[in-house]
């Protein structure tokens, strides 16, 4: 029988994490402070209190200092929202960024969360404006930013659940340089929209970045504690939006223990003894033109998607053809048929943690990295510039279910910031080279200077 390939079994969680956008309603992110009156016309708390379903309030953690301030307070729905989804926009972002994210494995395992990337980089198009968000709304898939909005809002209330059957938690937050000049009504926006909360601290203080990490930690249950404990708020940055996704389901069937062996899994580097699960399935069974893919049932209504290239079809050539992500975009269009199948499913826990600039520039998002052309008037007058975009996951596989988590921080820094620099004397009293380019850094003239003119 051909068994998985370990690259695979990289793959299929992050679909699972694609697929996840439609079991719910959603989640309360907590502040890191203690509950205090918002500041500057902050966007207002729901009656029900800290819990998004109206259970009243929640214990909050202590403070970590007392220099940290909840500054904005996401509005959250009062009932769970069941609506048929219509994720037009997530599934083209999906489709467009999965043969870039997963060019190049080389045999490794790779995890990526389109929904809470998608979430991340909405928060971001809503704090700019002009060029720099229409490129946001062309790789969100979004004609304007009313429409990301309502799209946002839709995922993040219907992907909720905290049962016990099926635990979905998304997550957002903004941490801000305190005395930092913004717009609140644009945090506002944030809160209402994003449900996103807002924070103000010492850029560059350790409780400050304690508290952040302590956030993404208790969001994602701990899951990606290494990850975390890399996320820091420097001294020259002035905000941070993050967002999480926590996860966890059990299948509707679970695998039984006593039918897991040790078998051989045919990894490109070479051949291995892991522990395959067994079981077999009464499910539909779809038929790709160089691929088979299986999607198994959780509780609550989640599934995990199988991708299985056929014989002599590597898994990077059905990820650089386009046609995982299409597949995954609208699976009916795939021919399907119910069958009977054995399946043989590797126990897995795989991770990665991904730098995302270099991809987004490939995917037309160009402005935002370039502080004198990026525009954030939404949030400020302050010429700022996205530094860097982080993206954490992991997805693991066991007999009783799947359990998963990722986070997404894009840290900001003002362009032109003063900083600690060194001094340099700089005197052309000696031979030497000059260019001069134009607008577009064109080299326009280049010349050699040994004698000046007197």
């Amino acid at each position: 029988m051909t068994f998985l390939k370990q690259t695979i079994a990289m793959a299929l969680c992050l679909l699972m994490l694609a697929a996840l956008a439609a079991c719910g309603a959603q989640q309360k992110p907590a502040e890191a402070g203690p509950a205090q009156e918002p500041e500057n016309d902050a966007a207002p708390v729901n009656e029900g209190g800290n819990d998004p379903a109206g259970g009243g309030e929640r214990e909050q953690p202590a403070a970590p200092d007392a220099q940290i301030l909840p500054i904005a307070v996401p509005v959250y729905p009062e009932e769970r929202s069941f609506e048929i989804l219509e994720k037009t926009g997530l599934d083209a972002f999906a489709a467009k960024s999965l043969p870039t994210l997963f060019a190049g494995l080389n045999g490794e395992n790779r995890v990526f969360s389109p929904l809470n990337v998608y979430m991340a980089l909405a928060m971001l198009a809503e704090v700019t404006e002009g060029e720099s968000r229409a490129q946001l709304l062309e790789t969100l898939g979004c004609a304007d930013v009313e429409a990301l909005r309502a799209e946002v809002r839709a995922l993040f209330e219907t992907s909720f659940s905290d049962e016990q059957a099926l635990t979905v938690l998304p997550a957002a937050s903004i941490w801000l340089r305190s005395g930092f000049p913004y717009q609140q009504e644009a945090l506002s926006r944030l809160a209402e929209d994003y449900y996103a909360a807002a924070f103000s601290g010492p850029m560059g203080d350790e409780a400050y970045s304690q508290a952040l990490r302590d956030w993404v930690n208790e969001k994602t249950n701990g899951l990606l504690k290494e990850q975390a404990d890399g996320l820091s708020l420097d001294k020259d940055a002035v905000l941070a939006l993050v967002t999480t996704l926590y996860f966890k389901g059990r299948w509707t069937d679970e695998f039984s223990p006593e039918h897991t062996v040790q078998d051989v899994f045919h990894a490109d580097s070479g051949d291995r003894n892991v522990d395959f699960m067994r079981r077999s399935v009464s499910t539909l069974y779809y038929r790709g033109e160089r691929f088979g893919a299986i999607r198994l049932p959780m509780h609550g209504g989640a599934w995990m998607w199988l991708v299985l290239p056929d014989g002599g079809v590597s898994l990077q050539e059905l990820i650089d053809s386009g046609e995982l992500g299409a597949f995954l975009s609208d699976p009916e269009s795939t021919g399907n048929r119910q069958a009977m199948v054995r399946l043989s499913l590797p126990r897995f826990d795989v991770s990665s943690d991904l730098e995302l600039v270099g991809v987004l520039k490939q995917l037309g998002v160009a402005d935002v990295f370039n502080g004198m052309i990026s525009d954030f008037s939404p949030l400020t007058d302050e010429p700022l510039y996205v530094d860097s975009v982080e993206h954490a996951a992991r997805v693991k596989i066991d007999e009783e279910g799947c359990e998963a988590a990722t986070f997404t921080a894009i840290t900001v820094k003002a362009a032109g910031m003063i900083m600690d620099e060194e001094e340099v004397e700089f005197t052309c009293d000696r031979p030497f080279f000059f260019a001069v380019t134009g607008s577009q850094d064109q080299l326009l003239f280049t010349g050699a200077v040994n004698e000046p003119a007197e």
